[in-house]
């Protein structure tokens, strides 16, 4: 096998499984749709929700998200503490003198 015929197998190999990922996850949403609708017209017609309430859901969870991440971001990005750089004047008190040995 030469190089370019394995290049092209590993391409074609890729684009196949790209194009079998998209089928089969298009597949497993639009039966999750059809499961979620009634079959009859014996189930009670469900109630459709607001504009407000759609705003509540999805803006409401963008908003709360975008402050909570904020928030993090304000805690963690604080200036932590130095401390002063050292003397070079020696502090010596009574009784601290050099031990003898």
């Amino acid at each position: 096998m030469t190089t370019a015929s394995t290049t092209v197998s590993t391409t074609g190999r890729r684009v196949f499984t790209g194009a079998l990922t998209f089928l089969l996850t298009f597949l497993v949403g639009a039966t999750a749709a059809v499961a979620d609708t009634p079959l009859s017209d014996d189930w009670p017609v469900k109630e459709s929700r607001s504009t407000l309430d759609i705003l509540l859901l999805f803006g409401g969870g963008t908003i709360g998200l975008f402050v909570l991440i904020s928030l993090f971001a304000v805690l963690t990005a604080r200036t932590n503490y130095v401390p002063p750089a050292p003397s070079q004047d020696l502090a010596t008190t009574a009784g601290s003198d050099a031990a003898t040995h």
